[in-house]
C-alpha cells in the first residue's frame, strides 16, 4: 500500500481501520506500507501515543504477521520509529520501520 500527503492521527487510524475491515484481510497477513511520500512531521508525541493505543486495540485482528513501514524523510522515519518502539512490545505483529524499500520487502519475506 502506498500513501502520500500530510498524515495525521485521524488519517492513520482510518487507514488502519480500512486494512482490517478489507474483505481479503486475515490476521497474520504481511503488510508493506510505502509511506515515502507521506509527511507525518505534524504528529505530536501525544499523537504517536494515540496511534499506538489504537494499534493495540486492533492487535487481535492484526495477528502475528509483520508490518514494514518505509519512510523517506529523516523526521518521518524518527516519528515512525518512536511509534514502533512504544507499540511493538504490546502486540503480536512484528513492526519495523525502514528507509529502504528493498530492505523492507526482504525483511517481510524472511
Amino acid at each position: 500500500m502506498t500513501t502520500e500527503g500530510n498524515g495525521d492521527v485521524a488519517g492513520i487510524v482510518a487507514f488502519l481501520k480500512d486494512i482490517i475491515s478489507h474483505p481479503q484481510w486475515q490476521p497474520g497477513n504481511l503488510i508493506l506500507l510505502d509511506h515515502r511520500a507521506l509527511k507525518i512531521d505534524r504528529i505530536t508525541t501525544s499523537g504517536i501515543e494515540d496511534v499506538s493505543v489504537y494499534f493495540r486495540t486492533i492487535a487481535p485482528q492484526l495477528g502475528n504477521g509483520k508490518i514494514a513501514l518505509v519512510m523517506n524523510r529523516k523526521i518521518d522515519f524518527g516519528i515512525a520509529r518512536a511509534w514502533e518502539n512504544i507499540t511493538e512490545q504490546d502486540v503480536g505483529i512484528k513492526i519495523h520501520v525502514f528507509r529502504n524499500y528493498e530492505k523492507a520487502t526482504s525483511w517481510l519475506e524472511k
